[in-house]
């Protein structure tokens, strides 16, 4: 009798046992199915399109950008962007005259502008679709008017000057994408991200000499009546990219 006991716990615990025996196997299988990936991506835009629902008076540059991620685990990676912007700029152009037969110049000028650096974590959830959550700041610029000239019988040289100042702003976006390795190094991808992005703050100071202008400068009364011509709600963008790197 004792032997029959014997054989049937036996039994019962091999019986117990098949269910995480199967389910062993199955994680073994779908550990050799999964998709390896190399630890460093790095890769650049090629192409982009992005769409704010309101139109603001600053737009998020994508001229150019570098993306470096880095794997901690074979499907989740951290990293981050950083676009370059756009260059700055200094022009001569023709403004309105208050005067008639007087043409009216300008200098304007403008620092680096849409350089922004953000932080990115992408999770793959199937094969080579992800899912990204990203959070960063665009770097504030500088925009001068200054050195204007009355053009007419006489040159005259106008003693105002205007710059504005733009604070940065920042702004945070969630996405889903695609991105496959092919011929094991080179990256391929295309990733939609919809965000916020918020308004960061404006302001102006203007130097003249009210004597000149035997009180307020006319452009100076513009500005200070009509206000301000830029939006400064925050606004919602999407960006869809197209992008190319390499993994390492």
């Amino acid at each position: 009798m004792q032997k029959i006991k014997k054989i049937n716990i036996r039994q019962f615990i091999l019986i117990l046992l098949i269910p995480f025996q199967i389910f062993s196997e199955e994680s073994t299988e779908l550990k050799e199915n999964e998709l390896s990936r190399k630890k460093i991506h790095l890769y650049s835009d090629l192409y982009t399109l992005n769409r704010y629902t309101e139109y603001p008076f600053r737009k998020r540059s994508e001229d150019f950008d570098i993306n470096l991620l880095y794997g901690i685990t074979n499907n989740f990676f951290v990293g981050f962007t950083y676009n370059i912007g756009e260059q700055s700029e200094r022009k001569i152009q023709f403004v309105p005259s208050t005067y008639s037969g007087y043409e009216q110049v300008g200098e304007f000028s403008s620092s680096r502008y849409g350089e922004y650096f953000m932080l990115r974590s992408q999770y793959f959830f199937y094969k080579n679709i992800y899912g990204s959550l990203n959070a960063g700041f665009e770097k504030g610029f500088t925009k001068e008017q200054t050195k204007f000239l009355y053009i007419g019988q006489n040159v005259e040289y106008q003693p105002y000057s205007k710059i504005t100042n733009f604070s940065h702003r920042y702004f945070g976006t969630f996405g889903v994408g695609y991105r496959g390795n092919f011929f094991e190094n080179i990256l391929l991808g295309i990733e939609f991200e919809f965000g916020v992005i918020n308004s960061g703050k404006i302001s102006d100071h203007y130097t003249f000499d009210p004597v000149y202008f035997n009180g307020l400068p006319q452009k100076y009364r513009q500005d200070l009546y009509l206000g301000k011509p830029y939006k400064t709600g925050n606004s919602e963008f999407s960006v869809i990219s197209v992008y190319a790197g390499i993994a390492l």
